[in-house]
């Protein structure tokens, strides 16, 4: 049987978890703490305001780190014709 979260907890959890993650929405970090605990709950664990708060801050703190970096630092310099992997010019013509 499902149970009801109480929205406090969701509440004081969610602030946390914002005041952490301050790059992410508020918006955003209420939704990774409903998600966290609907999850919890659906896969029948007995769900704590301390176990949601513990997995949904690994799930922003992934996010967080996902973000790619810029377009200027991620492109490194290479000679023309030279292959990302070997640095080799790749070889042209059918085989």
């Amino acid at each position: 049987m499902l149970q009801t979260f109480p929205v406090q907890d969701l509440r004081q959890i969610s602030a946390r978890l914002h005041d952490e993650f301050s790059a992410l929405s508020h918006r955003c970090v209420e939704r990774c703490v409903s998600d966290t605990w609907n999850c919890v709950e659906h896969l029948g664990i007995t769900v704590t305001p301390h176990l949601v708060e513990r997995v949904a801050r690994e799930h922003l703190e992934a996010m967080v780190n996902s973000v790619p970096p810029s377009q200027s630092i991620r492109q490194a310099p290479r000679g023309p014709g030279k292959t990302l992997f070997t640095g080799r010019r790749a070889v042209s013509g059918k085989l």
